[in-house]
């Protein structure tokens, strides 16, 4: 562990631990069985703030690569379930298929995440539910892109864990890190994607809130639906375009 720490970039910061984390997995620092230093102390290493490196363990953790030990602390069981982390190499929006997967893939899981989140999810939970939609408001108020798909991804991390069911939340933890750089490309070419998405976001809150599981999945589902039918027109437009370019 007394190897120098790698500077953190501040984009995407909980990525960017997990990835210094694999780095020390492969070059020896890290073991399985040993204890990661204290959520201070690493931070101070990794520099960046104790609430980032929590949201980074607590992707691991529900992966399964770590695991939080009463009296000891943070230790690392297993490197396997990092290779679901990684991110593909070229931008998702060029690979049409692998787009509509993800899309596909967020769906099922989400929807019955956030159903059983609506019958699920305690007090707490739901308080920082809405908490993150509304610091998402604010974000996309001041035009700050970054910071609301951070909350974005935070919200929907949140809905799974919420949903009491670690296997649903083990399922969307493993596919964070393509859901998150698939949010930046398409709030990148699709206009006004950004707001409607902020507003069903918002009814999935509510109904949470509600404690409505029907209303909830719902409203879940008109989201995906949503995404889904603005990555068709986007391909769909891109299409015709070549085709009128090529016929001129």
């Amino acid at each position: 562990m007394g190897v120098a720490m790698a500077s953190i970039n501040k984009k995407k910061l909980a990525d960017s631990v997990i990835e210094e984390i694999k780095r020390m997995i492969a070059s020896g620092e890290l073991g399985e069985g040993d204890k990661l230093p204290n959520q201070h102390e690493f931070a101070a290493q990794l520099g960046v703030s104790r609430t980032v490196l929590r949201e980074a363990l607590q992707t691991l953790a529900i992966l399964g690569v770590v695991e939080q030990r009463p009296k000891i602390g943070t230790v690392l069981l297993t490197r396997a379930p990092l290779a679901y982390t990684e991110h593909l190499s070229a931008p998702l929006m060029e690979d049409h298929q692998a787009t509509i997967e993800l899309i596909d893939a967020r769906r099922v899981i989400e929807v019955g995440a956030v159903e059983l989140a609506a019958q699920n999810a305690d007090q707490e939970q739901i308080r920082q539910m809405g908490t993150l939609i509304r610091q998402m408001e604010r974000l996309l108020n001041r035009g700050d892109t970054d910071g609301y798909i951070e909350k974005n991804m935070a919200f929907h991390l949140l809905i799974a864990e919420s949903s009491g069911n670690r296997f649903m939340a083990h399922l969307l933890a493993t596919i964070r890190g393509f859901m998150q750089r698939w949010t930046v490309e398409s709030l990148t070419v699709l206009p006004g994607l950004d707001q409607r998405s902020l507003f069903l976001q918002k009814e999935i809150y509510q109904a949470v809130l509600a404690r409505d599981p029907a209303g909830a999945a719902e409203a879940m589902r008109r989201y995906m639906n949503d995404f889904l039918a603005s990555v068709k027109k986007f391909y769909q437009d891109q299409e015709e375009s070549s085709s009128n370019r090529r016929a001129q």
